[in-house]
């Protein structure tokens, strides 16, 4: 028996053990897409249009900054939520992250139960703007995203 899906996340992390991980505690619940690299999180991004990134910032050839910062400036991706996953605990680096339009991060090492907490909650604010929206098309109200 399958379980219905609650949404579609893509991992972005130069680590495959990263990878292995982030997948083993979430496959049950979403569609997870994974790619070692900036420059493909992009075209996924852009191509599947996930409900959830989960991007580490430190990455060979193009940072997870500047992924965002690309995210954020496109039409078609602007509004996925983005929680940027670091080793480092600097203050100027999570600022620079909120900055750049991150919605939240997860410090490695990290704990399975907080990274499902986070995607859970985010998922679920996900759906419950989808509803509202579909509502206000349903009475003919002006949609702001």
């Amino acid at each position: 028996m399958s379980t219905i899906k609650k949404g579609k996340i893509l991992v972005v992390d130069d680590t495959p053990m990263i990878l292995r991980i982030i997948n083993d505690i979430l496959k049950n619940d979403y569609d997870i897409i994974v790619t070692k690299c900036g420059e493909q999180a992009i075209k996924l991004a852009n191509e599947n249009i996930p409900d959830l990134i989960l991007l580490d910032i430190i990455m060979p050839n193009i940072s997870g900054f500047d992924v965002l910062k690309s995210l954020k400036s496109n039409l078609k991706t602007k509004n996925i939520h983005v929680i940027l996953i670091t080793g480092g605990n600097g203050e100027n680096t999570e600022a620079e992250g909120y900055a750049a339009g991150a919605t939240d991060y997860i410090t490695k090492p990290f704990v399975p139960s907080v990274v499902k907490h986070k995607v859970d909650f985010i998922i679920e604010h996900v759906a419950i703007k989808r509803k509202l929206m579909k509502l206000a098309l349903q009475n003919g109200e002006e949609i702001k995203t």
